[in-house]
């Protein structure tokens, strides 16, 4: 999405449009610099996004626990050695 700057006397405000305030329940942000530009991120824990990662690395080892423990079921096996088995929407970066 681009978006234009607005002069606010000596400053630049960016307007943020009402259905991503209310998609990411924003009521503050936090500004970071990055190596691509600057980040905007809400400055709330309580975002769901945020609520769901901080969850996943809570639980991220046993996660892999019970996928060890799965990884020799038959019926796993089966199903991932199944030619017609689609990981479209597998996402192979996850760490």
């Amino acid at each position: 999405m681009e978006k234009t700057l607005t002069t606010v006397g000596n400053s630049k405000a960016l307007i943020i449009p009402a259905d991503l305030i209310k998609k990411y329940s924003l009521e503050t942000v936090i500004i970071e610099e990055t190596a691509e530009g600057l980040l905007i991120k809400s400055a709330s824990k309580d975002s769901g996004f945020q609520k769901n990662l901080d969850r996943l690395k809570r639980y991220k080892n046993e996660i892999y626990s019970q996928m060890e423990l799965e990884v020799n079921d038959p019926e796993v096996k089966e199903y991932y050695s199944n030619p017609d088995t689609n990981f479209s929407d597998t996402d192979p970066d996850i760490k």
